[in-house]
C-alpha cells in the first residue's frame, strides 16, 4: 500500500446481527471460552443486552408457531400445492424471526424430490426404486438429511448430491461441494459415493467426500472404505489404481493417481460444527476456504500477505471476524470497500 493511504475500517456487526449471530451460536453448543466471549459482548453495551432479548423474544414466537396445529396445517397445504418436483424446504419454517434466519443458514436444504420433513432441520429422504433425490445447499448453508436406510449425510456449503437408491445398491453422486456420510451397515447393498471420475465404496463407515473440479479428496473417520476410477456400465473397466483406506487417512484422487497419507480427519471435518481449522496454513489458501462460506469475498492484495502462515479456529461464514482477527495477530491489514475485505501485509 501506497505511504499516506488511508485504511477504510471494517464496517462492524449491528447489535441485532450479532445478538441473532450469539443466538444461533449458543443453541448449537458453546464451550467456556465462547461463553466468556459472550458475557463479554452483553456487558459492553445496554444495547447488546436488549437486542438479545428482543431476538429471544422472537424466537419464543417462532417456536410457538411451530407447535401451533393451524400453522403446521396451512403449511402442509402451501407446499402440497406445489408441483411434487418443486417442493422447496430450503428454508424449512421460512425465517420468521431474525434468531431463525440465522439458524436456517446452518439447516437449510432443497430437496427436489419430496421427502419427509423430521426432527427441525433435517430431511427424512424417501427413496423408490428408480427415482432420484437432489439435495442442495447455498452458500454458507450446512444441511443434514436422512435416507431411508438410516445413513446420514451433512452437506457442506454449496454443494449437490444426488441419490439412487435400488435393490441391490446405494449409489449417490456428490455433483459440487462436500458431504460426510454416515452409513448404515447393509452388507447386501454396497452404498457408492461417485465424485468427478472416482467412487467410495463402503459397506457401514463414516467418512467425507470433498470435490474440488476433477480432485477428489476423501477422509476416513470409521470403518473401511474402497476408492477406485468409476466403471461404465455396459464397458470395461476405467483403468486406474484402487486404494482401500483405513480410518484417519486422507486419500487425494487426481488425474495424477491416487495419493493417500495420515491426517487429522476430524479436524478435516471440523466445518460440520460451523468451524474451519488451519495450522500454519498460507493465508492465500485459508482466505480461498474462508470464501466458499460467504458471498462477502476477501481479497490477498499481495505476494508478501499471501505467503503469511496462519494457524487458528474460525466460524464459517463470519468474513468480518476473520478479517479482524487476521490484521491484529499478524502482520496484516484489512480494507473494506463495498461487499469485498481486502488484506495486504502491514508496511
Amino acid at each position: 500500500m501506497s505511504e499516506g493511504a488511508a485504511i477504510t475500517p471494517l464496517t462492524p456487526e449491528t447489535p441485532a446481527e450479532a445478538a441473532a449471530r450469539w443466538f444461533a451460536l449458543r443453541r448449537r453448543s458453546a464451550d467456556f471460552i465462547e461463553e466468556k466471549q459472550f458475557a463479554d459482548w452483553l456487558e459492553a453495551d445496554p444495547a447488546n443486552h436488549r437486542a438479545y432479548d428482543e431476538v429471544s423474544r422472537s424466537w419464543d414466537i417462532t417456536a410457538l408457531a411451530a407447535t401451533d396445529p393451524s400453522v403446521a396445517s396451512m403449511r402442509a397445504e402451501a407446499l402440497m400445492a406445489r408441483p411434487p418436483r418443486q417442493r422447496d424446504f430450503s428454508r424449512l419454517w421460512g425465517a420468521l424471526a431474525t434468531a431463525a434466519l440465522v439458524l436456517v443458514v446452518f439447516t437449510g436444504v432443497s430437496v427436489t424430490y419430496p421427502g419427509l420433513i423430521g426432527k427441525a432441520g433435517e430431511v427424512v429422504a424417501g427413496s423408490g426404486e428408480h427415482e432420484q433425490i437432489v439435495l442442495r445447499t447455498g452458500v454458507g448453508e450446512r444441511a443434514t438429511a436422512t435416507l431411508e436406510d438410516g445413513s446420514t449425510v451433512v452437506l457442506n456449503t454449496n454443494s449437490i448430491l444426488e441419490i439412487n437408491y435400488s435393490r441391490l445398491r446405494r449409489d449417490v453422486r456428490l455433483a459440487a461441494g462436500q458431504a460426510l456420510f454416515k452409513v448404515a451397515h447393509d452388507a447386501a447393498r454396497p452404498f457408492v459415493v461417485a465424485a468427478a471420475n472416482h467412487e467410495v465404496v463402503a459397506v457401514g463407515t463414516e467418512f467425507e467426500v470433498r470435490l474440488d473440479g476433477e480432485k477428489v479428496r476423501v477422509a476416513l473417520l470409521q470403518g473401511r472404505v474402497r476408492v477406485e476410477p468409476i466403471k461404465p456400465r455396459g464397458g470395461p473397466g476405467r483403468a486406474g489404481s484402487v486404494a482401500f483406506m483405513a480410518p484417519g487417512q486422507q486419500l487425494v484422487a487426481s488425474a495424477a493417481g491416487l495419493e493417500m497419507k495420515p491426517a487429522n480427519v476430524r479436524e478435516l471435518v471440523s466445518w460440520e460444527s460451523g468451524r474451519v481449522r488451519f495450522d500454519n496454513t498460507r493465508l492465500v489458501d485459508a482466505v480461498a476456504e474462508m470464501n466458499r462460506y460467504s458471498r462477502t469475498r476477501i481479497l490477498v492484495d499481495d505476494p508478501a500477505a499471501a505467503d503469511v502462515r496462519i494457524t487458528g479456529a474460525f466460524r464459517t461464514g463470519q468474513s468480518y471476524s476473520f478479517a479482524q482477527t487476521v490484521s491484529e495477530a499478524f502482520p496484516v491489514e484489512a480494507e473494506q470497500h463495498g461487499e469485498t475485505i481486502r488484506l495486504r501485509s502491514r508496511s
